[in-house]
């Protein structure tokens, strides 16, 4: 997967560096990995900003080095210091930087909730103020921007959601639905037993093969069951035994919303809940893809806005999916409601939100 910027803002960082003067107020200093999973949020958000000088330090395609090139980052950040504090905002989208930029806007897609999540907010806001700085933390959801004004002080809060990309059209044509009724799930890893990320909170997927896989299969073997993401050797070996999987591979964000938008529904199988607006859930809305997932608050857009089924049993959610294969007049009701939703959800409008709100 050789992700590459393609904003016009985009540079990098060895040619910024020799830049005299610059536009542009903001700044994002952003390591793009060759190696591991770009994030689908951060990628994406300051791809489709057009207010935003993005200096980045791309990755070496050679495994294990990913940690190397991160102590780049943090010593080419000390550096050419003097050189982002020209900007009047920066963006921080890892840890923070010891920068004396006026505005610095920490962008928190995943809070932990955590005693370490909060006393890292209160010093580093506590330092920004020392300075005569100002905090800025950037959330996706009301939860946690009511949690951040809770625990800070002199932070301002906005909140932008998770978002999708747009498919490309080629040739003027849209993407033809599979002629099977099929499910997919996505996500970067696909890890279950000795995988090395069977217990990341967001990447193991133990219920999905070991429950909810094998149930589907035995209520209804003709179901496609689309994977998209890179499959552990354990996972793989696991689901060995099932003929309706098709196996897709980590592919880049727009390949990723092809294959979803072929598929009839999609599947959010994850009985944990991190209270977080998720990724893959706006994937899935992008696509237009009516969704069945657990009864979370990380699902509460499909509840509230009926984008789908939310449920509380391995039993209830295969259910939920045989049913909305035998309806599809339902299948495609919800769909319709799907596609009315998302439009003020994809990058570009929410880039666009965030520069105006800054």
């Amino acid at each position: 997967m050789n992700l590459s910027f393609r904003n016009k803002n985009a540079e990098p960082f060895f040619r910024w560096i020799f830049r005299k003067n610059d536009t542009l107020n903001q700044v994002v200093f952003y390591f793009l990995s060759q190696v591991n999973a770009t994030s689908a949020r951060f990628f994406p958000l300051f791809e489709a900003s057009s207010k935003i000088r993005i200096v980045y330090i791309r990755g070496l395609k050679i495994p294990y080095t990913d940690l190397i090139m991160l102590k780049l980052y943090k010593f080419l950040s000390n550096i050419a210091s003097s050189k982002f504090e020209q900007y009047d905002y920066i963006h921080i989208v890892g840890g923070s930087l010891n920068l004396n930029v006026k505005n610095q806007i920490l962008h928190l897609d995943d809070p932990r909730y955590s005693i370490e999540e909060k006393c890292f907010l209160q010093n580093w806001e506590e330092s920004l103020n020392n300075k005569n700085l100002n905090p800025i933390i950037i959330c996706t959801n009301k939860l946690s921007s009511k949690y951040f004004s809770k625990i800070t002080k002199f932070s301002r809060i906005l909140i932008i959601e998770q978002g999708f990309d747009i498919i490309p059209i080629k040739d003027g044509s849209q993407i033809a639905k599979s002629s099977k009724f099929s499910c997919v799930y996505s996500s970067p890893y696909i890890h279950t037993g000795q995988d090395k990320h069977s217990r990341h909170e967001t990447w193991g997927a133990e219920l999905l093969i070991r429950k909810i896989i094998p149930l589907i299969y035995s209520y209804d073997p003709d179901i496609e069951i689309h994977l998209v993401g890179e499959l552990g050797k354990c996972a793989r070996q696991e689901l060995s035994t099932f003929d309706n999987l098709v196996y897709h591979g980590r592919v880049n964000f727009h390949d990723n919303l092809r294959i979803l938008a072929m598929c009839s529904i999609a599947i959010y199988p994850r009985d944990n809940d991190l209270k977080r607006s998720m990724s893959k859930i706006f994937s899935y809305i992008g696509a237009g893809l009516p969704i069945v997932a657990y009864d979370l608050y990380d699902t509460e857009v499909i509840k509230r806005h009926k984008l789908g089924y939310v449920v509380n049993s391995v039993e209830k959610f295969v259910k939920k999916i045989i049913y909305l294969k035998s309806n599809p007049r339902k299948l495609q009701k919800i769909s319709n409601r799907v596609n009315k939703f998302k439009p003020k959800y994809t990058w570009h409008n929410l880039a666009k939100k965030m520069e105006s709100q800054l």
